[in-house]
Parts: C-alpha cells; sequence; structure tokens
C-alpha cells in the first residue's frame, strides 16, 4: 500500500525542473572584468629596499682565487691533494719511500692454508695486494708464512722484507 503523495506527477516533473534550471544559472561563471591596474608610483615605493639591498650586495663580490697547490689550498679538505699538479703523461709512478711502515698485525688459518694481515690488508702466499700505509698506498706481494713471521716483497725494493709478528718494520 502506497501513501498518497499531496502533488500530482506533473507537479513534481515541473519542480524537478526549475530545480535543474536553477543549478544551471547558479553554475555560470561571472562576467569576466579587466584586471584594475596598479599606479606606477606604489610600484615604485615598494621595491625601494629591494632596490637598496640589491646596490648593498653588489658591494661585497666573492673572488676564488684558483692558485696552484703551495699557495692555494680548498678550504674544505685542506690536507687534500687533489689540486697537486699531475704529472705529465707518460711518466712512471713515484717510487714508494724507502722506509715504509709494514705492520704485520695477525696470522689466521690452517697449516696448509694461511692468510696474513698486514697494515689490515689480508693476504695469501702469492698474492699482491695495494696495502695502506701512511705515506699512501704500496704494492706488496706475499711470498711466504711462517709460524709467526711473513716474508714480503715491497714494490719498489730489491730485497724481500721479513715482518714478524708484534713488530713494525
Amino acid at each position: 500500500m502506497s501513501i498518497p503523495s499531496p502533488f500530482s506527477q506533473s507537479a513534481r516533473v515541473l519542480a524537478a525542473v526549475g530545480l535543474a534550471l536553477c543549478c544551471v544559472v547558479g553554475c555560470k561563471k561571472p562576467p569576466r572584468q579587466a584586471p584594475v591596474a596598479k599606479p606606477a608610483s606604489a610600484v615604485v615605493n615598494t621595491n625601494l629596499p629591494a632596490a637598496i639591498t640589491n646596490n648593498v650586495a653588489l658591494a661585497y663580490v666573492s673572488v676564488f682565487e684558483d692558485l696552484p697547490s703551495p699557495q692555494g689550498k680548498d678550504p674544505f679538505f685542506p690536507k687534500s691533494h687533489r689540486r697537486d699538479p699531475a704529472p705529465p703523461p707518460g711518466t712512471p709512478p713515484p717510487k714508494p719511500p724507502v722506509e715504509v711502515q709494514l705492520f704485520l698485525k695477525g696470522i689466521v688459518g690452517s697449516a696448509n692454508r694461511r692468510f696474513v694481515v698486514i697494515n689490515n690488508a689480508t693476504l695469501a702466499v702469492g698474492e699482491e695486494s695495494s696495502v695502506r700505509v701512511p705515506d699512501g698506498h704500496v704494492r706488496v706481494k706475499c711470498l711466504e708464512i711462517g709460524e709467526d713471521y711473513a716474508v714480503v716483497k715491497v714494490d719498489g725494493e730489491a730485497q724481500p722484507k721479513t715482518l714478524v709478528l708484534g713488530k713494525k718494520r
């Protein structure tokens, strides 16, 4: 059973059409107006502090000089050698210093497969690696590993060195 409506079918249709027309008219964009121009004097007055600031900034100019290594240095990394002049191409690399500081820190592994730790670099017999020393890096080749010693060949030196566990050489 349905409840009788006080409005007739045609009255409901007219109300819906009227509501739709109101929505269409209400959603219409307003007419476009020309933008209002600011007076020229207002623009000059608002930019006056910026113009003064810009003139002051022009008085302080940073100049960075790219001086060669002895006179100039990198302000962020003063101990860096990045800016040192490069050697001409084709020249051999510089020889390591005469007194290379190598330290045998440990011997690990079994009797038939041993490793040595030299200045935090791990080497087996016959291996060659770059080892860090206080003045940079040096190539070291491990020749023999004993119970408490290691015999190594340093690149650029004629004689092999014997490093004893716990002694600096």
